[in-house]
């Protein structure tokens, strides 16, 4: 460890500090780090809020370096309130700390928070900033005997052994969701922007402590934002010559709405019906061939089509067999379209005899006589059955045209509306009672939800479309560059064995996924700020805190495009901080149910 003591030591603690930090090997043998000392003072008092700045790799802590006066034992070490000394069985005393308090947490807190906003105005993120407190004087230990009193907050003894461990936690700390190590070149700056005196180390000195080299500073909110997001586990890792993903990709089995009209049913009853016509239509040619095969020069006059009709003759061309077995041409020309010009002989033509399955049965009559007309009202016999037979076939074939399109559109419907996830929405027409207003509400002030046993009473939330006004700190400036697309906060209250807890919640929609991941690692950094809690901006509830205690505990969870961001902390009387992390973790699930 390389220690830097630029000016003279001012009290017996540090001196004892640094004296046995002398005593260890530099270099990365026994711990690699940078001990700085930087004596942090405040008010009219000159009252001392952190002795030193230790940087690691991982990142950095501010040290209090504190004498236990009067007393002997053990010491109680705790996130609220004073501190205590005793033979460690129980309660004791409360420990005077050499320069006044009980506790040395408060102006550290307040040294990390200068110690951020010192380096941020110098183009330096710092990340978490971990929080030692070396204990000096006749103590004979310290309960938790580990030193960790959770949220950064470590506890050590002047012992190798325990300086080390406390060093160690600091570091693990400081590295949570850190996407860049500290860089020789980072802590060459971050010794100048904090403002110590005397000599800067070499960059062989810091490389040998374990910082990576780099010639250049790294740790600029620019450069690690982009690490943040390389660093995250990719959420999608397609092969790159995977084939592509189909539309509709096979699901489990799924109960759907079946089609309305069945499609092959409706073209079996489509060819049917056209079948049938047709078998008549042939049989009525078979009468009409019987007619004229007796006939050597048989003149065809074509019909003028009433009103209403020769439309249609137009657009549909008759294709009925009935002209076929006749073996004859059309020879109405523009009259026979449009009706208005006299009829035309047509040339004599041979006759054709009509394959066995075509030819008419027998009559009582044995032949039909062959008819004649020059007359544009169609004759009786033959001709009119065959135009009669002809509309009811177009009626047929238009009817079972539209009965196959209706089918094809409802599968095209259905199938399209499966695959957009509405398979289950009702078909739109007039039967269809859905209603805008038939959206289920969110939940509403009073709703209650358990979440692993735990019973949360929804007591207040708000809704926005912009997260620009509604957070401070480098949170609100990542909001500056890329604000979100809504923000829902609500605030819920819950019980923690017994004891009553707030829980501060907010969704905040990102406009993708990466942004969203990148909110949630700016707000695990330390000192980096956060989403406004509703009670920070006046929204409260009766029985609910004016704000979150110093000892709230926090959870944060990316899912999508959704960041949610999750506070607790008593209400009144304290708990264990470990059931509060746990509350706060099991209110990530809220709404899931």
């Amino acid at each position: 460890m390389l220690i830097l003591t630029p000016t003279p030591l001012q009290t017996a603690a540090e001196r004892a500090f640094f004296a046995e930090l002398a005593s260890w090997d530099t270099g990365s043998g026994v711990r690699g780090a940078v001990m700085a000392s930087l004596p942090v003072v405040e008010g009219p008092m000159n009252r001392r809020q952190a002795d030193a700045v230790l940087f690691v790799p991982e990142g950095l802590a501010v040290v209090r370096v504190v004498e236990v006066e009067r007393r002997s034992g053990v010491v109680t070490a705790s996130p609220e309130g004073a501190w205590t000394i005793g033979s460690g069985d129980g309660p004791g005393d409360v420990v005077q700390l050499a320069g006044g308090g009980s506790t040395p947490l408060e102006g550290l807190m307040r040294a990390g928070m200068q110690a951020a906003v010192t380096l941020r105005a110098a183009g330096l993120e710092p990340g978490r900033i971990a929080r030692l407190t070396v204990l000096t004087g006749a103590v004979t230990g310290i309960v938790p005997a580990d030193g960790d009193l959770g949220e950064g907050d470590q506890v050590a003894v002047l012992d190798q052994q325990s300086l080390l461990l406390g060093v160690a936690r600091a570091a693990r700390h400081a590295g949570t969701d850190n996407p860049r190590l500290w860089t020789t070149a980072d802590v060459r700056a971050g010794i100048e922007a904090l403002g110590v005196a005397g000599r800067t180390p070499s960059v062989e000195e810091l490389n040998g402590e374990g910082f990576p080299y780099s010639p250049y500073v790294l740790r600029r909110q620019e450069l690690l934002t982009p690490a943040a997001l390389n660093a995250a586990p990719p959420r999608f890792a397609p092969h790159p010559f995977s084939p592509p993903e189909p539309l509709a990709p096979p699901a489990a089995p799924q109960q759907r709405t079946p089609p309305l009209v069945d499609p092959a049913a409706a073209a079996r009853v489509a060819a049917a019906a056209v079948q049938a016509q047709e078998d008549a239509e042939r049989s009525d040619a078979g009468q009409v061939a019987e007619a004229t095969r007796h006939t050597q020069d048989v003149r065809t006059y074509r019909p003028v089509e009433p009103a209403g009709q020769t439309q249609t003759q137009a657009l549909t061309p008759d294709r009925a067999p009935v002209e076929e077995s006749r073996g004859l041409e059309d020879s109405g020309g523009l009259g026979g379209l449009f009706g208005s010009t006299p009829t035309v002989e047509a040339a004599p033509q041979p006759r054709r005899e009509l394959p066995p399955e075509l030819r008419p049965r027998a009559s009582a009559a044995g032949s039909v006589a062959p008819t004649r007309s020059t007359s544009t009202v169609p004759p009786r016999g033959g001709s009119a059955a065959g135009a009669d037979t002809s509309g009811r076939r177009r009626a047929l074939l238009v009817a079972a045209a539209l009965v196959v399109v209706a089918a094809l559109v409802t599968v095209v419907v259905v199938l399209v509306g499966g695959r957009d996830g509405a398979a289950d929405a009702p078909l739109a027409g007039p039967s269809s009672s859905a209603a805008p207003d038939a959206v289920p509400a969110g939940p509403a002030p009073g709703d209650t939800e358990v979440v692993d046993g735990t019973t949360f009473t929804l007591e207040a939330t708000t809704t926005e479309d912009s997260c620009a006004d509604h957070a401070y700190g480098a949170v609100a400036d990542f909001f500056a560059r890329s604000d979100c697309t809504s923000l829902a906060r609500s605030l819920w209250s819950a019980e923690v064995d017994g004891r009553p807890a707030v829980v501060s919640r907010a969704d905040v929609t990102m406009p993708d996924a990466d942004l969203a991941a990148a909110l949630v690692t700016l707000a695990d950094t330390d000192g980096s700020g956060n989403v406004n809690d509703l009670l920070r901006e006046g929204t409260g509830y009766p029985g609910g805190p004016e704000r979150l205690s110093s000892s709230r505990e926090y959870a944060s969870r990316p899912q999508d495009a959704v960041a949610t961001i999750v506070e607790t902390s008593y209400v009144g009387e304290r708990g264990s901080t470990e059931e509060l992390d746990a509350l706060a973790s099991a209110a990530l699930a809220l709404g899931s149910n």
